[in-house]
């Protein structure tokens, strides 16, 4: 044979085939030898002049010749060795009596029906196979399989040996043609060798879907099927991209959902797809095969989407897949539920979304539909999160202009929705549409002036956004939006509601912007008009101001337009709060604060700010209401222009303030409105000038801080009262403060009763008894005559102030700047020779403490944490930060970052006993105290320790931000610049995130000898564990030795025992997660510690002091969470399998029978919920295991069953207890719980019957019991229980005639009776 087809092809190569014939096919032997058949050859076409059936006839008795039949194959195989013959024989025969009708047979599958020559010629047939390789003979692969299909051959034992020695010498187009024709060549019976044949050549990855698409055709057994399935999957992750379709549908139609799944998402790359040149259409093509595979089978989809909801993390191909399920389902809500649980548990986050949209882009777009609808409803239901606003922009970014339409139209939609949370998601989406995509947006301005109809029912920070977004669309676009807004804009300014006209305020300012484009004129025009209009307002004229400063610092206004404002406003600031001063002999210096500085006394005139009367015009707030914004608003014209030298106004900063004194505020009848007035104008003082880099004005500026936190430590002191000047201009009064005068209540009692509490705030006093200025402070600390002793302290938050929070200007976020002063690279510039002989003031821990928690308040505000159910505070007190974007906020953090990180080194226990004595001195002028128990805890430093946990709170803060994680850029700019302070090597400091993050959790852990406080401490910890990406050891000693400590808390942690109890809470998960023991070691150790707290045993024998009576409800339950982890270890454990389920029932008995010790709600909650889980698991990890050891370890199969029963006895009682109590919140738990026992029952009772052991089983009767276990005589719950009892033992088919409930137990070895194992209905 082999000799045959080196000929054939030797024939072929020396011409392509015959290029020159010697004969014509008439003139073969094999024409002479078919002639009296009535079948005549010629060149073109093949003709028959009989039946077929006949010519099969006369033909098998003609070959029943031995040397006829030898003579004839002769002829057959001369006749077919020529190419173009072998063609013609595969044609169908034509009737010499009608050329044009053409018999079915061709020569060649009329010759294979003679019985004689039917082996042989399919033998010849198949060694014309190598032949076939030229491009111009592929057809001929394809004629010659057509012969063999549905051909009664009579041994295919022949073909098989044939084949396997003919295909490996074939090409691959012919290959593909013959495996296609397999399971139509060979009977039914004969498919397994098929199989086998194909199996052998599987490994040649092109030929994969042929090969899988005849496997699909062959009646095969499981068995065979299975080594198939095997094999598949262990191509799976090499498969090209044309061949991942056919893969998907072969092992989805053939193999059981649950197999076939699991296969396709642990082995197919398909994020590699994108890398091929044809991936893209590829993916289309595996997407459609999916769709189609999952449109018609119910039962695939819920598997799918079953081991899709238990996944950890998501893949891309997940998200597809999840997409297709969304399509193809009818009923879609178990689909978006799903991804609802994946976006709160994080599964599926900002960054697999962005890779979806990033690498398969195209494919993406062809469930837009999909993707709008899920993001609508994730959009609608959790609003904080990123990810519905990602999948938003991507959808527009990526999608055509219909997308595109749909996506604004959704969004408009949301804006109008009503829901605040909702809203504002939807404006910050739209804003990045247009960061992101520049002009696109303008193309749809009619459709987004509909906006404005929403306007009236928007809050203000939400108008101000719409209006801001429209200007910025106008100015690459249609200026239609700006004639819009003008109008709207005139109207709201006319309209007699406050709301309304405070939006018009804000329209203006957006004109302004949009105005100042177009010249300085018309600006400038404007603006007059505008201010005319208002002037009668103060309210307004106020907003007016810090929306015009708002709109300059974010650079939107021209520069010949800045310089306009500047100089129409400061000349009105100057005539109306700008006093001129001369000492002379009726002077009275008390009357002005900071007159006593050496630089103000060196001149007999001077000026100063003239707070007093202003504060003084009750009757007239207008003009304290104004001072603040039209300040800010000439600070920011000044800024614009100037950069960080503020020459033009920098005396206000160093200029007395006209105001009562320091030591007469707190008794004065308006002490509150004096203390506002003075904090707003230091505030907005701080706000302008914190970019001064000169020496003189830095060091004013930090006296500034000094006097915020005196007054700060002032006003908590004060009432609120009636009357005063709200600060925020975008809220209600009534949204500021809760803790207003009662109507009709003298506010002097209120002053009365606030200064009982001077105990928790001091003041440092002179020795007459009057109240030290800051000033004042400064002479004494410069001086050398005066010996202050330093004053015992205590931290005082400055949360003590939040009922003021409406009523006190925002401290800008870039005034976090000045906690930079003490960073070696922020030199100081100096600008005269007298400037560079002073001595630069540092900025002391108390202050220090006070910028550090408003930076925390501002973090909490603008990160979100990742949960994204974390409620952040009420946007009041936050409208500045509002209007800043996360990027801009998270920059500003980057900056600071190296500050945080120095204030920390510089508090470390390694520096704090080399703090000089006038650093002590500094820190001690502080205006509070503290117990002597903190005096001892914190050794007389309460603000060195304070600063670790409010930096820490910060880092953590950020570390678990939702931009964070997503964001590979900020996560290793952050990790560097922590990760430098170990000043290691360059060539250690560089490398991969994994490497920067390793360093700055090197540095953090660093100190944890300098956390001395509880909350210090925890905040280290949940720093660490945050940005920890796998166990550490350190981490859990560092959680075990807090577990095994005795904290003694501060007055803070003592108010606040829930957050102590979830920080014990939190030390348990963290250690659980870091310890690099057991799981099941833990468990045992930490369950041995809770039995000694519920038992009361002897203290001395505890290792973790810190758990309690107190602390148990919280660890209760993280102890179950770990148990059901542990519970999870049975499947992936095969050897000790038994061993871990044997413990965890134990585990579980234990931690049941707490409850019957104490009965807790908390504890009641925790083994509802849990037990019920704990009871799944069983049934699906651990009965399988048991019903496999019924044969070989009966005896302790049924031990292990009777512990469990003890549990799931009491369990029943806690139902019934719920029931009986009426307690709402824990009778929801019951039914899911019963539902469990109940299938517990049942399939314990199969497992027995199955194996012959009834007699071990039994069904008896169990009272309803509570949890002292004494008899419920309720009638109200017997009837309940008889109603449930009815349909229970219909399904059992057990009788019970006393109508009480039904029970099953398993007796103890022959004993029937025993009360072993009830479960009740």
């Amino acid at each position: 044979t082999s000799d045959h087809i080196i000929r054939m092809k030797r024939k072929l190569g020396e011409g392509g085939g015959r290029s020159k014939k010697p004969k014509s096919a008439a003139d073969t032997e094999l024409a002479e030898f078919l002639s009296p058949f009535g079948i005549s050859l010629s060149s073109e076409r093949y003709m028959s002049s009989d039946t077929s059936d006949h010519i099969i006839r006369e033909l098998s008795m003609k070959m029943m010749d031995v040397d006829g039949k030898e003579k004839f194959f002769i002829a057959i195989q001369d006749h077919l060795d020529d190419i173009e013959f072998l063609k013609v024989a595969m044609l169908p025969l034509a009737k010499e009596d009608c050329s044009s009708s053409f018999s079915n047979e061709s020569l060649i599958r009329l010759l294979l029906r003679v019985p004689p020559l039917t082996d042989s010629l399919t033998e010849l047939l198949l060694e014309k196979l190598p032949l076939v390789t030229d491009s111009r003979t592929v057809n001929m692969a394809a004629l010659i399989v057509s012969q063999l299909r549905w051909m009664t051959l009579q041994s295919a034992d022949v073909i098989i040996s044939k084949l396997n020695e003919v295909l490996p010498a074939c090409s691959l187009p012919v290959q593909k043609e013959v495996i296609s024709g397999l399971p139509e060549i060979l009977p039914d019976e004969r498919h397994e060798d098929v199989a086998v044949l194909l199996l052998d050549l599987i490994s040649t990855i092109d030929l994969v879907p042929c090969i899988l698409e005849a496997f699909s055709e062959l009646s095969l057994n499981q068995k065979i099927l299975d080594k198939v399935h095997t094999s598949v999957e262990e191509l799976l992750s090499a498969l090209t991209a044309d061949s991942i379709p056919s893969a998907l549908r072969f092992l989805l139609s053939t193999a059981s959902p649950e197999k076939a799944i699991t296969s396709i998402r642990d082995n197919i790359q398909f994020e590699s797809l994108c890398q091929s040149g044809d991936g893209v259409e590829a993916e289309e093509l595996s997407m459609e095969c999916l769709e189609q595979v999952l449109r018609f089978h119910s039962k695939t989809q819920k598997s799918w989407l079953s081991q899709l909801h238990s996944s950890e993390q998501l893949t891309v191909f997940d998200i597809l897949v999840y997409l297709i399920l969304f399509r193809v389902n009818a009923k879609p809500r178990p689909v978006l539920n799903s991804l609802r649980h994946h976006v709160r548990e994080g599964g599926l986050n900002v960054t697999n979304v962005t890779e979806l949209f990033k690498k398969h882009g195209k494919t993406a777009s062809l469930f837009t539909v999909e993707l709008l609808k899920i993001s609508h409803s994730l959009l609608v239901s959790q609003p904080e999160h990123p990810l519905p606003s990602l999948i938003y922009v991507s959808v527009f970014t990526h999608g055509d202009m219909q997308a595109r339409q749909e996506v604004v139209g959704s969004l408009i939609s949301h804006i109008g929705s009503g829901q605040s949370k909702e809203t504002d998601s939807a404006i910050k989406t739209l804003s990045q549409i247009k960061d992101a995509t520049d002009t696109t947006l303008d193309k749809f301005s009619p459709l987004l002036n509909g906006l404005l109809d929403y306007l009236n029912t928007l809050s203000i920070p939400q108008a101000r956004q719409v209006l801001f977004l429209l200007v910025r669309i106008s100015s690459t676009g249609s200026s239609r939006n700006v004639d819009d807004i003008h109008i709207i804009t005139r109207k709201y300014l006319s309209h007699p509601s406050g709301k309304l006209k405070k939006l018009g305020v804000i329209g203006s300012c957006s004109l302004i912007q949009a105005l100042s484009a177009e010249g300085e004129t018309k600006a400038m025009e404007f603006v007059h008009k505008v201010s005319k209009q208002l002037a009668e307002n103060p309210t307004l004229t106020a907003l007016f101001y810090d929306e015009i400063a708002s709109c300059i610092a974010f650079g939107s206004v021209d520069t010949q337009t800045v310089t306009s404002i500047k100089e129409m406003f400061i000349d009105s600031f100057q005539k109306s709060y700008i006093v001129e001063e001369s000492i002379g002999d009726n002077f009275e210096q008390r009357d002005i604060l900071g007159i006593e500085s050496s630089d103000t006394l060196d001149q007999n005139e001077f000026i100063s700010i003239n707070l007093w009367d202003h504060i003084a015009a009750t009757d007239s707030p207008g003009g304290l209401m104004v001072m603040f914004p039209l300040l800010r608003l000439v600070g920011t014209c000044v800024a614009h222009h100037s950069g960080r030298t503020l020459e033009d106004i920098d005396s206000l900063l160093g200029c007395p303030i006209r105001t009562l004194p320091l030591d007469l505020i707190p008794s004065h009848v308006n002490a509150t409105r004096v203390l506002l007035g003075m904090i707003n104008l230091v505030i907005e003082q701080i706000n302008i000038f914190h970019v001064e880099n000169r020496v003189s004005m830095r060091n004013k500026l930090l006296n500034r801080v000094k006097l915020l936190h005196e007054l700060y430590s002032m006003l908590t002191k004060v009432p609120v009262v009636d009357g005063l000047v709200s600060m925020e201009f975008d809220h209600s009064e009534d949204t500021m403060t809760g803790n207003k005068a009662k109507k009709g209540q003298s506010s002097k009692m209120n002053v009365s009763k606030a200064n009982e509490s001077a105990d928790l705030f001091s003041l440092d006093l002179t020795k007459d008894g009057t109240q030290k200025t800051s000033t004042q402070l400064d002479t004494q600390e410069n001086g050398t005559s005066a010996t202050i002793k330093p004053a015992k302290q205590q931290y005082v938050s400055t949360t003590a102030i939040k009922k003021f929070k409406g009523y006190i200007r925002e401290l800008d976020y870039k005034t976090t700047n000045i906690l930079a002063f003490i960073l070696p690279e922020n030199a100081l510039e100096t600008s005269s020779s007298r400037e560079s002989e002073r001595e630069a003031k540092i900025l002391s821990l108390p202050e220090t403490c006070m910028l550090l928690e408003d930076l925390l308040a501002k973090c909490r505000f603008k990160l979100k944490a990742a949960s994204v159910f974390s409620k952040p505070d009420a946007s009041v007190g936050f409208s500045r930060l509002s209007s800043i974007s996360d990027s801009s906020f998270i920059k500003q953090i980057l900056v600071i970052l190296p500050a945080l990180c120095q204030i920390m080194d510089d508090n470390g226990q390694d520096k704090s006993e080399s703090v000089s004595t006038q650093n002590m001195g500094s820190q001690n002028d502080s205006m509070m105290n503290s117990t002597d128990d903190e005096i001892a805890l914190m050794n007389d430093n309460p603000f060195r320790v304070k600063v670790f946990e409010l930096v820490f709170s910060i880092l953590e803060l950020i570390f678990s931000w939702s931009g964070f994680s997503s964001n590979s850029q900020i996560s290793t700019e952050v990790f560097t610049r922590i990760g430098s302070r170990l000043q290691l090597p360059v060539a250690k400091s560089q490398g991969p995130l994994s490497v920067r993050r390793k360093h700055a959790l090197q540095y953090l852990l660093n100190f944890k000898d300098s956390c001395k406080t509880f909350s210090s401490t925890i905040g280290l910890v949940k720093c660490c564990a945050v940005i920890s990406d796998e166990k550490d050891a350190r981490i859990a000693d560092l959680c075990k030795t807090c577990l095994q400590s005795t904290w003694d808390l501060t007055a803070d942690e003592k108010e606040s025992k829930v957050r102590y109890n979830e920080g014990i809470g939190y030390f348990v998960s963290t250690y659980f997660h870091h310890s690099a023991e057991s799981l099941g070691d833990i468990l045992e150790l930490v369950i041995k510690e809770l039995d000694a707290v519920v038992t009361k045993s002897d203290e001395d024998d505890q290792v973790f002091s810190t758990f309690n009576r107190a602390t148990l409800p919280t660890i209760y339950k993280i102890v179950l969470v770990q148990l059901l982890a542990y519970q999870k270890q049975i499947g992936k454990d095969n050897e000790n399998g038994f061993d871990i389920l044997s413990s965890s029932v134990a585990y579980f008995a234990t931690l049941i029978s707490y409850i019957k010790i104490i009965n807790s709600r908390p504890l009641l909650r925790s083994a509802l919920i849990y037990g019920q889980k704990f009871l799944e698991g069983f049934l699906s990890l651990g009965l399988p295991l048991l019903e496999g050891m019924m044969a070989t370890n009966f005896v302790d199969v049924q031990v292990l069953l009777k512990k469990i029963q003890t549990s799931t006895r009491y369990l029943h009682h806690v139902t019934c207890h719920s029931k009986s109590s009426k307690d709402i919140a824990l009778t929801a738990r019951v039914p899911l719980l019963k539902k469990f026992l109940e299938a517990f029952v049942l399939k314990v009772k199969v497992i027995f019957a199955a194996h012959g052991c009834t007699d071990a089983f039994w069904v008896g009767n169990l009272k309803q019991r509570n949890l002292k276990g004494e008899e419920i005589v309720s009638q109200q719950v017997a009837e309940e229980e008889e109603e449930e009892e009815e349909e229970d033992l219909s399904e059992l088919s057990v009788d019970s005639d006393d109508g009480t409930d039904d029970a099953s137990s398993i007796a103890p070895d022959n004993e029937s009776n025993t009360d072993s194992m009830s479960i009740g209905y």
